[in-house]
């Protein structure tokens, strides 16, 4: 009985998340964006390695856009570090694991590399084209400011938001129990 209901609570509050995300007119919802996530492929990342999206299929993915210059964004690599801690394994409804791609929006290089090495995000996919705001990553997902996206292994968009603690609970809700 208690697990009936505790089901049910949890595919309301799923429910009402997805409300509460998708009206964010164009980037929430059913929206795919595998052919996005294939331009990342070959991208050079902030340490020298090609980014290779064969390795990211069917896992989850956090691609958090940050500066190295925003101190709210600093803050949120920190929670995002335990979150890809807690989730790197997780069998999800549609995905199995999790990975960040963090791509900034910075126009310097020396400030970025330094508050990777100091936040200790190295365990991260960093990608950053030095242009800021008008990083054609930037364009590409239509991000304007600092924002998470947690897309699906089908290349959904399934929750946005700047707040990482959204990004866990989205997790925690499409976390298989097998």
């Amino acid at each position: 009985m208690k697990k009936n209901l505790r089901t049910k609570f949890y595919v309301i509050l799923c429910l009402a998340t997805m409300v509460i995300l998708s009206s964010n007119k164009k980037e929430a919802g059913s929206q795919a964006y595998t052919e996005q996530m294939l331009k990342m492929n070959g991208t050079e990342e902030v340490s020298g390695k090609q980014l290779s999206t064969d390795s990211l299929k069917g896992k989850m993915i956090i691609l958090n856009f940050w500066a190295s210059y925003d101190a709210q964004s600093r803050i949120n690599s920190y929670k995002l570090l335990q979150v890809a801690e807690d989730y790197e394994s997780q069998k999800f409804h549609n995905g199995n694991g999790l990975e960040v791609i963090s791509i900034s929006l910075d126009k310097y290089h020396s400030p970025l590399r330094k508050a990777i090495q100091t936040d200790g995000t190295e365990r991260f996919h960093h990608i950053c084209d030095y242009k800021g705001t008008d990083s054609e990553w930037a364009k590409l997902f239509e991000v304007y400011r600092p924002v998470n996206l947690l897309i699906d292994a089908d290349g959904v968009i399934i929750a946005r938001d700047f707040n990482v603690e959204t990004m866990r609970t989205t997790l925690n809700m499409l976390a298989s129990e097998n």
